[in-house]
């Protein structure tokens, strides 16, 4: 499952937005009719804001569902996304790859679900404005997960998350101003017992 998730990474691929609002559910689906199968996404999947709701490098956690022509789960996975804006060109993005964690303490930390990632695409652009070279770095990953933790992340009360790359890490919410936006665990709530568990 895990080597399937990680050659649909290319297909999943998406660039990260520049500014992004506390995200909405709504799924977008799929039909690959060579191979009969169809590619849910949530993309609802904002996960911290700061307190006026926005998010200037927004970073997303959305799960996908992969079915067949029968509606059998053939693999699940979590899509990261995360755009940062710098002044350097090194060393400041995760570079997820083969083998980068996404770790969830649960409920106040009373529970926890580790993700390892199957694939990481870093891709970035370089621009100049007042004699000071920005640059955007796209960091994306997609992490396997498994219906039994899926669904702890779906019936979580609470949720903070370290993803760990190859060059660093993050914890959301970031610290000191932004926090976890509301809609994110009732989105996965519901990506899960309308995507997910009627299918197993």
């Amino acid at each position: 499952m895990k080597q399937f998730v990680a050659g649909l990474f290319i297909v999943l691929f998406v660039s990260g937005c520049a500014a992004s609002y506390a995200s909405k559910y709504n799924t977008v689906t799929k039909t690959d009719q060579f191979e009969n199968r169809t590619t849910t996404t949530m993309t609802g999947g904002v996960i911290d804001a700061d307190y006026l709701g926005i998010v200037a490098n927004s970073a997303e956690l959305n799960p996908f569902v992969i079915k067949d022509s029968g509606n059998k789960i053939i693999a699940l996975g979590v899509k990261f996304s995360m755009e940062q804006v710098t002044t350097t060109a090194r060393g400041s993005w995760l570079n997820i790859g083969k083998g980068s964690s996404a770790t969830f303490l649960l409920n106040n930390g009373n529970d926890k679900v580790e993700l390892y990632a199957d694939d990481g695409v870093i891709d970035y652009s370089v621009s100049s404005a007042q004699r000071q070279v920005y640059v955007s770095e796209f960091d994306n990953g997609v992490f396997a997960i498994s219906p039994k933790q899926l669904k702890k992340l779906a019936d979580a009360q609470s949720i903070e998350i370290r993803v760990k790359g190859l060059n660093s890490s993050i914890d959301f919410p970031r610290r000191p101003n932004n926090s976890i936006v509301k809609a994110f665990l009732p989105n996965l709530n519901k990506f899960y017992y309308q995507e997910v568990q009627p299918y197993l």
